[in-house]
């Protein structure tokens, strides 16, 4: 569906929900009433109209004439008659001539169906539009001054050519929503797979293979839904490629250079009508102003366990280094962590591929036996993280800098005494602590993701070096 089509007026939207309403209202009076119907051949129209109402709101027009056109020849084939559903049918297609294909003829013959078949069916009051209220009461009037015989039903259903892919989405979606979507084949399109490609914002698409399932009519279909994150930001852009078993595209709706444009609104501020009216003026000028802003941030938590080696890089002893001549100093070289630190952190993603965070590293000495040492160490590490794409596996890498407490402490044994006695001690990196960092980040959920990460760090003016390796769980929200 283009993103050039335009918008109906709000009251368009709910026009088929009305109908929808009468009908489940009246239902339980049609089921009393028609005991005997087939339930399975109920269900099915029931079904049908919500499908059909799916696409209208969609403005698929042809694909819910289809739909509710189907649910009268379900309804016809199992001898519904008069039942509830069949009238509330007939009331959607009047609706849907009268509002969406625009045929009058239609519309006043659909009327008069659903008035023949329920004497007492009159439209919601969200039906209640200009072109319903006029057509309704047209076919009322006509209904009680004349018997002639009902307009012919002579419109032919709107197929569309051969192979062809038809993806209706809805003009607008709340923001932090999961999203699904919905393909159908029209025609004699024989597709192994389809994937949609979309984006939040600017920046790069993303791919996602559709599930495959079958509709009322036996036609084929593929759903799928797609995560939170998508509705992130102020628009939403959307393609989709039907593909054959060697990986051709037999039919698209859209492309990366015209897609699809779905509004984002918050769930407590703007409208349907903002959204569409952004999403239009995207479509039209390009992507620039709004569309350079779309991805908005989120906040996340993260809290990780990790240990850790390193350099030795000098040998400023912290504890005992008034009791160790240097020819009981050990010589520069690796050393560990000790047992090993604990990481919080918090972050905001400033797009989809960036984040900026503050980490905490709350670092925990074991001490020997008679032999106590420095327990502990405290530094905050600010980073600067770059994503790479991908739906439930991404990698980042980035920049740190930071200090604290000591910075961060190695564990050196082997020291000796003048007394003779051997000793365990730590050195220091730091204050000041500088390094990169790297990772990888695999997603749980929408909102929980584990993370595996190497964090580099440079010590001054106390020269040593550490290499962290910590992996934990963070929580966007």
């Amino acid at each position: 569906m283009s993103a050039r089509k335009t918008v109906r007026p709000w009251f368009c939207r709910h026009l088929v929900w009305g109908a929808a309403a009468w009908l489940l209202l009246s239902l339980p009076a049609g089921l009393a009433e028609a005991a005997g119907a087939n339930p399975e051949a109920v269900a099915k129209v029931v079904r049908l109209n919500k499908e059909g109402r799916q696409f209208y709101d969609a403005m698929e027009f042809s694909l819910a004439e289809k739909s509710l056109k189907k649910a009268l020849e379900i309804g016809e084939a199992a001898a519904l008659g008069d039942h509830v559903v069949m009238a509330g049918t007939h009331g959607n297609l009047g609706v849907l001539y009268a509002t969406g294909i625009k045929n009058e003829d239609q519309a006043l013959f659909h009327f008069k169906k659903a008035l023949e078949l329920r004497p007492d069916y009159v439209p919601n009051k969200e039906m209640s539009s200009p072109e319903v209220k006029e057509l309704f009461q047209r076919a009322h009037s006509e209904m009680e001054s004349t018997s002639a015989a009902s307009v012919p039903d002579t419109t032919e259903t709107s197929t569309s050519s051969e192979g062809q892919l038809r993806c209706p989405a809805a003009t607008v979606a709340r923001a932090g929503s999961a999203l699904k979507l919905r393909c159908v084949a029209e025609g004699s399109l024989s597709a192994s797979e389809v994937i949609v490609y979309f984006r939040p914002g600017h920046g790069t698409f993303r791919s996602r293979k559709m599930s495959t399932e079958s509709t009322l009519d036996g036609s084929p279909s593929w759903t799928t839904q797609l995560p939170a994150e998508a509705t992130s930001g102020d628009q939403l852009f959307l393609y989709f490629e039907a593909h054959n078993k060697q990986g051709d595209v037999l039919s698209s709706v859209g492309s990366e250079e015209n897609p699809t444009v779905v509004g984002i609104r918050s769930g407590d501020q703007g409208s349907e009508e903002a959204g569409s009216r952004r999403a239009r003026r995207v479509d039209e000028e390009g992507e620039g102003g709004e569309a350079k802003a779309a991805e908005s941030g989120f906040w996340w938590i993260g809290l990780g366990l990790g240990s850790g080696i390193g350099y030795a890089g000098n040998k400023n002893y912290e504890v005992y280094h008034s009791q160790i001549p240097k020819s009981g100093e050990a010589p520069l070289g690796y050393a560990f962590a000790s047992l090993g630190q604990v990481t919080p952190e918090v972050g905001y993603f400033m797009t989809r591929s960036l984040s900026l965070s503050l980490q905490g590293r709350f670092q925990y000495i074991s001490q020997p036996a008679s032999n106590p040492i420095a327990p502990t160490s405290i530094s905050f590490l600010a980073r600067l993280l770059y994503f790479s794409s991908g739906e439930t596996v991404r990698f980042y890498i980035g920049p740190i800098l930071g200090g604290g407490y000591q910075g961060f402490r190695l564990v050196i044994s082997g020291l000796t005494n003048n007394k003779g006695q051997v000793r365990t001690d730590t050195v220091a990196g730091g204050p000041v602590v500088v390094g990169a960092g790297g990772g990888m980040s695999v997603g749980l959920s929408d909102s929980w993701s584990w993370i595996l990460e190497v964090n580099g760090l440079v010590g001054f003016p106390n020269f040593a070096m550490v290499a962290d390796f910590n992996t934990g769980l963070r929580v966007r929200f």
